[in-house]
């Protein structure tokens, strides 16, 4: 079962990184001309990482809410890097080298900010 949730998380999250590249592309002029996105994911953390301090506040939750919220996305957070790391050590040997370098971006810190403007983006459009 935790292979499972395991690969799960790994496999969400490597959609919604290339969703987000995706998007971020088609819009890269806009993104300039508009204000900042609220950061749901941290800059600065791995990619699909919730960003804690800020994401309780986006969600407008209460005291009691925030503490049980802050709890569960610490486990997610966990799981999101664990996943990541076994995703990137069982692929590895099935990779060339070139291949494997081209994956790793995928995960590279900095994809935050482009999933926040997604998040931003279908916010304004509903």
């Amino acid at each position: 079962m935790k292979a499972t949730r395991t690969t799960v998380c790994g496999l969400v999250l490597a959609f919604a990184t290339g969703a987000g590249v995706l998007l971020a592309q088609a819009q890269a002029p806009k993104q300039q001309a508009e204000q900042k996105a609220p950061e749901v994911f941290c800059d600065g953390l791995s990619t699909g990482q919730l960003c804690l301090s800020n994401a309780p506040k986006v969600l407008k939750l209460d005291d009691a809410q925030k503490q049980r919220w802050t709890e569960a996305a610490r486990q997610y957070n966990k799981a999101v890097d664990a996943a990541t790391k076994q995703f990137l050590e069982q692929s590895k040997p099935t990779l060339s080298p070139g291949q494997f370098a081209s994956m790793q971006k995928w995960f590279d810190t900095g994809l935050n900010p482009v999933l926040n403007q997604v998040l931003s983006t279908q916010s304004r459009s509903k």
